[in-house]
């Protein structure tokens, strides 16, 4: 990571207290996630605890950023950006990204040919759109032509919109056979991939040039990302704990009754 100017105080607050706000809302949503499994009939445990593992292994990578941002900037008073490692942001998106599409499908309790339709399309498309997206995110020069963020750029974005495209059209499809509350919650969860996600081609986008990044573009970059994640994580995944409380409603009148007795 490369700056044309330090750091301010306030700045570096701004992005001290976001990585910590991710911190926090991760590692919570995990908590209430893993005691709230038994809320849900088993069918639609695995939807539950694969939501709690994404924002599980989301707050190990925050503990990391929030680590390696405090020694890159706040050593002495002294900045050292180069020192900051945007990888952990891609790690953390190679696994969590996948998984937020298994946990999306897991949840409906599709016929297995159609589950596994899905899966074998978006699994390996989420994973070509991070693999593809941080090259040109690092500035790495790996193909060694001029604007070669863009290239990598352009790349990234193919699987993304085939992505969308399965989301929306594919998986509207399946949806045929569920409830209109379910059918709602999930229409709700693929604008909200829509949203999130897209916050990171633009910020991309405002990347792509070789000069240096300034202070507030910078700043700028890790707020976004951070309520960006914060939203696609923690929020998807109490949507989708909702849904699962939903459809066990619907499957087991006994566990309605008992659940939801005092609504």
């Amino acid at each position: 990571m490369k700056l044309s100017n330090i750091l301010t105080d306030g700045q570096f607050n701004i992005v001290y207290n976001m990585l910590s706000l991710g911190i926090a809302a991760m590692l919570f949503t995990s908590i209430f996630l893993w005691v709230a499994r038994d809320r849900v009939l088993p069918r639609y445990r695995t939807a539950v605890m694969v939501s709690a593992t994404v924002t599980a292994i989301a707050a190990y990578h925050y503990f990391r950023m929030f680590d390696n941002f405090s020694h890159a900037f706040a050593v002495d008073g002294v900045n050292n950006p180069a020192a900051y490692n945007v990888g952990y942001r891609y790690v953390d998106w190679l696994l969590t990204v996948p998984l937020l599409l298994v946990e999306l499908v897991a949840v409906l309790a599709l016929a297995k040919a159609a589950q596994s339709s899905l899966l074998n399309r978006l699994v390996p498309a989420a994973t070509a759109m991070i693999v593809l997206g941080y090259p040109g995110d690092a500035k790495l020069a790996i193909l060694n032509i001029p604007n070669e963020a863009s290239i990598w750029g352009l790349l990234s974005t193919l699987p993304f919109l085939y992505i969308m495209y399965v989301l929306f059209i594919e998986m509207g499809k399946s949806l045929a056979r569920q409830s209109a509350e379910v059918v709602k919650k999930v229409k709700i969860l693929r604008l909200l991939l829509l949203a999130t996600w897209g916050v990171y081609p633009i910020t991309f986008i405002l990347a792509m040039s070789d000069a240096p990044a300034t202070a507030d573009q910078f700043v700028a970059r890790e707020v976004g990302y951070t309520i960006a994640d914060i939203l696609a994580k923690c929020l998807f995944g109490l949507i989708i704990y909702s849904i699962a409380r939903i459809k066990s409603a619907e499957d087991d009148k006994e566990f309605a009754k008992a659940e939801f007795r005092d609504a």
